[in-house]
């Protein structure tokens, strides 16, 4: 009987239950309804009031004239003679066109009728009023999310309207919503200043498609490729859907000179456009618009410059750039906000933006004492303490259902990445599939520090910094962004430039922390939760004074510099003599002899226009000291040439700085210009290269200035502890380009040269990059080479850049099979034909993509052409037929490129 009680109550519930949501259902279809008649959006928006005022009673009278001003007809003032105008009558005329035929009055009934608005008075007569009532305006809201967050009234709007729908935005943060209210036309300089993560990239393309529509060139200048990265990936397809040509410009995306003078929108490195406007390339003029990200960049991180650092400090090179680009093009820069920001808007003529909207994080200090692991929030409202051994525990004890949220830890090294990965994989550990871990770590070749990646990642931790792949570090990135890998253990290299969806920052103050030193570096690493994140769900970043520092000897040291204290003003370095020398250069290229006190006016003057000139007197006053010694060097070294007027470049100097090779690795290497030929062995090569400026600066550094370079500076010599490790640093580097020109596999590479350097760890990210810089001073030499006529020599030269970038012998070197895609579209490293695949196809006689088509095409024989490559070209049969499409879409492309160009 109980049961059946039970039952008839279960049956009477789930009744009522359908009742009421067939009821639910039946109001939505009814108030749809009322919302589609004609006016009836228009009706809400006129009752409805701004934010924060009272909700109004109006009359048929108002409504109507408000309807009007919606569609743009304005009420005229009534005419002083007493007679009705022209525009009155006109006016009447819409008025009475509006009210006849009833539609307003019966939409008006319907929205009665569903309670979207509220009327007062009798109904049929003229005093009756209406007022919009709570479900009215969510109406209203609702429809208008659907039309879009933001109006269409001005350029400015219009843009964002463009890109909020390719984001699938459908709503902008605080800041984003004042630029749009706030800035009309943007016709000059801009320093746009907002915390990191609140969508300053988004206004800085909405001023780059308002650019692009008027036939202006923009460049969008960024310091690290994984930002460069990120705006092709969101913004590279729509720009291309609209007509604009988008191309990226850095270490591992190169482009042709004539393809860049081609480009509507060139998304380029600090130091890639640098070199490229030393050498005056015809596309790095004519910019109507420039973007500098990341304007903190602009700060220098060196306390004192030492000798063995020169040309290591970008802020020299970024105030270099701008004091370039500002005369001749509008500038907008990018940041989080800094100290004195009226110096820099003084310098740039520039007005700025800076939101008063700002989200923060929740804050904690960390530390430990004879109570335990003291946790308290910078406000002083929350105070606790842990008794857990490990200040990790603690903390992940502290945050609470630490399995729900998105954690990033901040370390000062390399090594320290992996073993708290490590850690945290044993004590925290998370879900991951395999075909994830798998996913991020690729196929291919086995690389040593990506096995690693995979043993943390299987527990769901991921370590994070340079020395990944690039590749990997790519997918890895995505993941986090996805949300699909949580907890991230990194260097600060991952808190430059990107924002992710993290809900925790805990940064753990260790001693090889010497970046975080400043207020300004602290917001920037705090900054990668996103303020777009943050508006949703909040956040928490927790500060881990981990025992005294030479910057912080305390913990309340430590707080009071990174959370209380002013932001500090930018202060670039000063121009270090490579550079300098580069900018004397860049006005002796011109065909007409100049003087040598015209020479030192322009150096001088420009040095003066620069950031740094602008408030460092003694740095202006000793710029005729500093460009003394540096044109009396050039002059030692032979370099200049007397001719009527002035001084010229001897035209093998020309020939080599325009040919890309740096004006100071010009002087040091010219002597073995002459000693090569064509038969030159590959060690003597490589031996060249290493003496170049760009692969010495790469990790494990080698650099070593010149005398004539430190004694400009006013320096020391390098100290004796640095210049013991050079030797076996070199050696080193000489091991992993020999290796790799050998063909042999990275992890062997990695593991054997990792031996030799005694501490220093070489990673995959190191190689790539070196093998990077290494192929292009090759190419440089190489056009060098053929301004020289000589023919032999560029082609060596040529053949060893693609040795050094595919890691292969120079047989295979000269074959197209190394640009062959497997991923249409996708010029990534990862998608394309690996050199062992390259090579095996090599050794079975198809030494080019059009032999994988052609070389087994032979009517004579039964069967298809691709069933005969698969038998003969040493593959698996699923790569050979994966290798057979590809190789056919490539020739079938090309040939579809070339009927387009006739």
């Amino acid at each position: 009987m109980l049961i059946t009680v039970t039952t008839h109550d279960a049956v009477s519930k789930m009744s009522t239950r359908t009742k009421e949501e067939d009821d639910a259902l039946s109001r939505l279809r009814g108030q749809l309804k009322a919302l589609s008649n004609r006016h009836a959006i228009e009706i809400l928006q006129v009752l409805n009031p701004q934010t924060g005022e009272i909700v109004p009673t109006l009359g048929w009278d108002s409504i109507v004239e408000g309807l009007l001003n919606l569609e743009g007809i304005r009420k005229p003032r009534p005419s002083q003679k007493g007679e009705r105008s022209q525009e009155e009558a006109k006016y009447e005329q819409s008025r009475q066109g509006l009210m006849s035929g009833g539609t307003i009055y019966e939409t008006m009934n319907k929205l009665v009728k569903v309670g979207f608005v509220a009327s007062s008075g009798d109904r049929g007569r003229k005093q009756r009023g209406f007022m919009i009532t709570h479900d009215g305006r969510l109406a209203l809201s609702s429809v208008g999310q659907l039309e879009g967050p933001i109006g269409t009234g001005t350029e400015v709007q219009r843009a964002a309207k463009i890109l909020l729908k390719h984001k699938n935005f459908v709503s902008l943060l605080p800041a984003q919503e004042k630029f749009l209210r706030e800035v009309g036309d943007i016709t000059g300089n801009l320093v746009i200043q907002m915390p990191p993560g609140s969508g300053k990239t988004f206004l800085a393309m909405i001023v780059i498609l308002l650019r692009l529509q008027k036939d202006v060139r923009c460049l969008y200048l960024s310091p690290y490729t994984s930002l460069s990265r990120q705006i092709i990936d969101e913004y590279g397809a729509l720009l291309e859907e609209l007509g604009y040509s988008v191309r990226r410009y850095d270490g591992l995306s190169p482009a042709t000179d004539s393809d860049l003078e081609k480009t509507d929108l060139i998304v380029a490195m600090y130091e890639m456009f640098a070199a490229a406007a030393l050498q005056k390339k015809r596309w790095t003029t004519k910019l109507g618009l420039v973007i500098i990200d990341e304007l903190t960049e602009l700060d220098s991180g060196q306390a004192e410059t030492q000798s063995q650092n020169l040309g290591t400090d970008r802020s020299a090179r970024l105030d270099f750039i701008i004091s370039l680009l500002k005369g001749f093009s509008q500038v907008i820069t990018l940041s989080s906000r800094f100290g004195e920001t009226e110096k820099i808007t003084d310098w740039l003529k520039a007005t700025v933006f800076r939101p008063d909207v700002r989200l923060t994080p929740d804050e904690f200090i960390v530390y430990k004492d004879e109570k335990g692991i003291q946790i308290k929030s910078s406000d002083g409202t929350q105070r606790g303490t842990s008794h857990q051994q490990d200040v990790l525990d603690a903390i992940m004890d502290h945050i609470g259902d630490y399995d729900k949220k998105s954690i990033l830890f901040v370390v000062g090294s390399r090594y320290r990445t992996q073993g708290i990965a490590r850690r945290l994989g044993r004590s925290h550990p998370r879900g991951i599939d395999a075909e994830i871990v798998n996913q991020i770590v690729g196929v291919g070749e086995s690389l040593p520090l990506s096995n690693r990646l995979a043993n943390t990642l299987r527990y769901g931790v991921a370590f994070h910094h340079s020395g990944l792949d690039a590749g990997v570090r790519e997918r890895l990135e995505k993941a986090i962004r996805n949300k699909i890998v949580r907890t991230v253990v990194s260097t600060t290299g991952i808190t430059s430039g990107m924002s992710f969806p993290f809900d925790c920052v805990i940064i753990l103050l260790d001693p090889n922390m010497y970046f975080l030193s400043a207020r300004s570096r602290y917001l920037q690493i705090a900054g990668r939760i996103g303020e777009y994140h943050l508006r949703q769900h909040g956040g928490r970043v927790y500060l881990v004074f981990e025992g005294p520092t030479q910057e912080f000897q305390t913990p309340e040291i430590m707080e009071e510099t990174l959370l209380h204290k002013p932001l500090e003003a930018l202060k670039p370095g000063a121009m270090y003599p490579s550079l300098a020398v580069s900018v004397i250069v860049k006005n002796l290229l011109s065909a007409r002899p100049i003087s040598r006190q015209e020479l030192g006016k322009k150096f001088l003057d420009f040095v003066s226009s620069s950031f740094r000139g602008t408030f460092d007197q003694d740095y202006t006053s000793n710029t005729n000291k500093f460009f003394d010694s540096l044109f009396e060097w050039l002059a030692d070294e032979k370099i200049l040439e007397t001719a009527k007027g002035g001084y010229s470049l001897v035209k093998e100097a020309r020939d080599a700085v325009l040919s890309g090779i740096d004006p100071v690795d010009y002087i040091q290497t010219k002597k073995e210009f002459s000693r090569i030929d064509a038969d030159t062995a590959d060690s003597e090569l490589v031996e060249l290269l290493l003496k170049f400026q760009l692969p010495q600066s790469i990790r494990p550094r080698t650099l070593v200035p010149s005398e004539r370079e430190v004694a400009a500076m006013g320096l020391e010599p390098p100290e004796d502890w640095y210049l013991k490790l050079i030797p076996a640093r070199l050696e080193i580097k000489r091991s992993v380009l020999k290796r790799w020109l050998d063909e042999q596999e990275v992890d062997t590479i990695i593991s054997e040269t990792g031996e030799m350097a005694k501490g220093i760890s070489l990673d995959e990210g190191d190689l790539d990059s070196l093998l990077s810089v290494c192929s292009n001073v090759s190419e440089s030499l190489s056009e060098f080479y053929r301004t020289q006529k000589k023919k032999k020599i560029a082609e060596r030269f040529h053949i060893l850049s693609r040795q050094l970038q595919y890691g292969v012998r120079s047989d295979l070197a000269d074959s197209d099979l190394l640009e062959l895609l497997l991923i249409q579209g996708d010029d990534s490293p990862s998608s394309r034909l690996s050199r062992n695949t390259a090579r095996i196809l090599y050794k079975h006689g198809y030494k080019s993509i059009s032999d994988v088509v052609r070389k087994d095409i032979d009517a004579s024989l039964k069967g298809l052409a691709r069933d005969r490559f698969s038998k003969n070209c040493g593959l698996e049969p699923d790569h050979a037929k994966e290798v057979y499409k590809a190789a056919m879409m490539h020739i079938r492309s090309k040939l579809m490129g070339e009927n387009d160009d006739e």
